[in-house]
């Protein structure tokens, strides 16, 4: 059993739904999560989520030189005007998929499909950070059935995505709806961040913002 498939098997036993400063952050147990894709566990994997994460501008040599030929680097929104490099993302300290540890960069789910592959692909992302900086998916629930975007590679590649929906759904049903497969879509790839109200004493949303797409 490689270590994929053994973390796939320990991820999936509980149910437990949370946020973190303002993050997507999600635990994925009692709903089965995507397959992992064949491959090496990628390097410079996020395992923690930061309660404070960075507001300060990235820069390519953080995120892009870093990444493997086939990881995903970049994420391009153009009808909503967000951009910015993408890290990549596993369980962090609390079982959940870790949010990314800058709020101007989204997070590949390394234990989802690489985005454009056969199955389910996940990039989670913040709305806002600790003093309410928008986040690289500050306006997600601004997209629109059709829009168009795009996710850059490590070898230089993009792939396009079409949105086919976009839900606002309660923390407690995101497993029911982030980790659905729709039959119809060979190539899934879904976005997720934090919507709804933003409660002052928890620091948490009670809602998500989650946009289904399909590869073009």
């Amino acid at each position: 059993m490689n270590g994929n498939r053994r973390r796939f098997i320990v991820i999936a036993s509980v149910l437990l739904i949370a946020l973190l400063a303002g993050a997507a952050a999600v635990v994925i147990h009692g709903k089965q999560a995507p397959p992992s894709a064949s491959l090496p566990t990628p390097k410079n994997v996020v395992t923690k989520t930061l309660a404070r994460p960075s507001t300060a501008q990235p820069t390519a040599q953080q995120y892009t030189a870093q990444a493997g030929p086939d990881e995903p680097t970049h994420i391009s929104l153009p009808t909503i005007g967000a951009s910015g490099y993408i890290q990549n993302v596993g369980i962090d300290q609390y079982k959940q998929m870790a949010a990314p540890t800058n709020v101007h960069v989204a997070g590949w789910y390394v234990d989802s499909l690489l985005p454009g592959q056969a199955g389910l692909s996940i990039i989670d992302g913040h709305i806002d950070g600790y003093a309410h900086n928008q986040g690289i998916f500050g306006k997600l629930n601004k997209l629109k059935t059709g829009d168009i975007f795009m996710v850059a590679f490590g070898n230089g590649s993009s792939k396009s995505f079409k949105v086919k929906s976009v839900q606002l759904v309660t923390a407690t049903n995101v497993p029911e709806v982030l980790f659905a497969h729709d039959p119809t879509i060979p190539s899934q790839l879904n976005l997720i961040t934090c919507g709804g109200n933003y409660d002052g004493v928890s620091h948490t949303y009670d809602q998500r913002t989650i946009v289904v797409s399909a590869l073009v």
